[in-house]
């Protein structure tokens, strides 16, 4: 068993002198609950169930920046008409944009929420994971789970050693490998690499700078307060506008 170990840890070493910097592309499928009332039923036949999403996180050693993939991301516009007047509803990919620097600690996020913008700026969360032995393939490389011990959410991520970065999607770090997939509570939020490329000649690590500027525990308090008094648990990730159109 231990040689085992051993000769698995050796391809890891082998094999990540070329994944110290990369581009990683990601899908993110978020559950929409959607709760629309008995009398409704056209209209609720017509809401979706999920919202899928593309991003895109660059790295190297030491910074990352993740994104969204503009080109790709269309917003789901449905227009229901009944009684003579037309309803619509829109579902936006909320505009996200997460830098990390290991070596000075530092975390901005430039986050889009109920059309007004912030930027969060903190340090780089030392998360408490718990590593089991399980393992998985995401892309060619192989994944070990983790899961995160101290949060009100069920996070499972699945973290490379072939990447010796601890980064990953969404702002997630801590573990010794990038994480390519994560499953928040049970399914409800999943994202997935799906392609990997080097990092582009010349690339720059561009901080996001604008936004009302508040650190991590500032926003949640903000979003909480928001989300509650819209009747929200919080879960769902898109933004929906729903319109009366004459």
């Amino acid at each position: 068993m231990k040689s085992t170990l051993v000769l698995l840890f050796i391809s890891f070493s082998a094999f990540s002198q070329f994944q110290k910097s990369g581009k990683i592309y990601f899908k993110e499928s978020i559950k929409l609950n959607i709760q629309i009332s008995e009398e409704n039923k056209e209209m609720a036949k017509m809401m979706p169930t999920s919202q899928d999403s593309y991003k895109v996180l660059y790295y190297d050693s030491n910074e990352s920046l993740f994104k969204v993939e503009e080109k790709k991301n269309e917003d789901l516009d449905i227009k229901h008409e009944e009684g003579g007047n037309q309803i619509r509803m829109v579902f936006k990919v909320p505009q996200t944009t997460i830098y990390q620097n290991l070596s000075e600690n530092s975390f901005i996020q430039s986050q889009e929420f109920l059309d007004k913008e912030f930027l969060i700026v903190d340090q780089v969360n030392d998360k408490k994971w718990k590593v089991t032995g399980e393992q998985k393939k995401v892309l060619d490389f192989v994944c070990i789970k983790a899961t995160l011990a101290d949060t009100t959410q069920k996070v499972v991520a699945w973290f490379t050693p072939q990447i010796p970065v601890g980064m990953g999607p969404n702002g997630y770090s801590g573990l010794p490998g990038m994480i390519l997939a994560l499953d928040t509570d049970n399914g409800q939020r999943l994202i997935a690499a799906t392609n990997i490329e080097p990092l582009p000649q010349g690339f720059t690590f561009t901080k996001p700078e604008k936004g009302k500027k508040v650190n991590k525990a500032e926003f949640k308090k903000i979003r909480d307060e928001k989300l509650k008094e819209m009747g929200s648990d919080g879960k769902g990730g898109a933004r929906v506008i729903i319109r009366n159109e004459n």
